[in-house]
């Protein structure tokens, strides 16, 4: 290993400065490739690529270079914050050539001063929020009711997330009337996906552009998390190709979710696909595919912001109560 220290080091820069370049570029590009909001999935997926096409099998091997990644990534994450809001908007606004109107704009939202009237806590952590049970609402709640602000019409929501997939039916007013949630483990949800995008050293973002390229999706039974990356090495062995095996696994995603829908009461129109998974635009793909078939035309609303419908509906639930 001595000897391959420096090469590694060399290695490990040149990645470095091609990811600053890269951002770099993507930040003064008016209209930037879709990638993933998630950090680690941005990261992981172009450090990734990088070391794919800069890794030198005698010195400097691939698994080496992805190694030292993980190993840096976690603490990565979890030092402490050294900058503040405001100081990250001053940098950001440094680097680009903002028109006066808009820096003060920016500066006047920056120090407004807020004032909390309310509020709710949801989400797996809600029980060991320090907050009154008055002030606790569940997940199914808020999503029922978040789908609700976006798209008033809303009756059937979906919401796929990491850990879990709930179907929920609510009223004209975006009451839960019934909802089934997965059993206790995480198969078929945010979290399977990605583990196969780990498996494959690919971003979340790119998972649904190799799938839609199938021309001849594998018919796949199980969304087991545990196995998945088992399941995923077997088929490739078998010579399936890549997007195949993703479309297949997509589409068992959905499946397991249209059985979940059934069991709450099937699919009014109209439906709404909440949760991280609702901008995966293969498992969108899937999800209308199978509900034309099932249930015939159905109006189907996904929001770009899909991924804060929870956190939505938890902020209506404070407002009301604060009123």
């Amino acid at each position: 290993m001595p000897e391959r220290r420096p090469e590694l080091l060399r290695k490990l820069a040149a990645i470095v400065d091609r990811l600053l370049a890269e951002e770099d570029e993507r930040f003064h590009d008016p209209s930037p490739p879709e990638r993933s909001d998630f950090f680690r999935d941005a990261a992981g997926s172009a450090f990734a690529r990088l070391a794919g096409e800069l890794a030198d099998p005698r010195f400097a091997p691939f698994d080496a270079l992805t190694g030292l990644y993980d190993k840096c990534i976690v603490k990565a994450e979890n030092e402490p914050v050294e900058l503040g809001f405001q100081e990250h908007i001053a940098r950001a606004l440094a680097r680009i050539d903002a028109p006066e109107p808009l820096r003060a704009g920016v500066a006047k939202a920056a120090h407004a001063p807020l004032a909390v009237v309310g509020s709710v806590g949801t989400g797996y952590g809600r029980a060991r929020l320090p907050f009154p049970k008055e002030q606790i609402r569940s997940e199914i709640l808020c999503h029922g009711l978040g789908a609700h602000a976006l798209f008033p019409g809303t009756r059937t929501v979906l919401d796929i997330g990491g850990q879990d997939t709930k179907a929920i039916q609510v009223d004209a007013q975006g009451i839960v009337t019934s909802f089934q949630m997965n059993d206790r483990c995480a198969a078929g949800c945010g979290r399977y996906l990605g583990y196969i995008a780990d498996e494959m050293n690919m971003g979340l973002h790119e998972l649904a552009p190799l799938a839609l390229a199938s021309r001849r999706p594998v018919r796949i039974t199980s969304t087991c998390t545990v196995f998945a990356g088992a399941e995923l090495r077997e088929r490739l062995s078998l010579g399936e190709k890549r997007e195949d095996i993703l479309a297949g696994l997509h589409r068992a995603v959905i499946l397991r979710a249209m059985s979940l829908l059934a069991r709450s009461g099937g699919i009014e129109n109209e439906f709404t696909f909440t949760g991280g998974v609702a901008r995966n635009g293969a498992a969108v793909a899937a999800l209308e595919k199978l509900v034309a078939e099932s249930y015939g035309a159905r109006r189907i609303n996904i929001s770009s912001d899909s991924i804060y419908t929870g956190a939505l509906g938890a902020a209506l639930f404070a407002l009301r109560a604060a009123a």
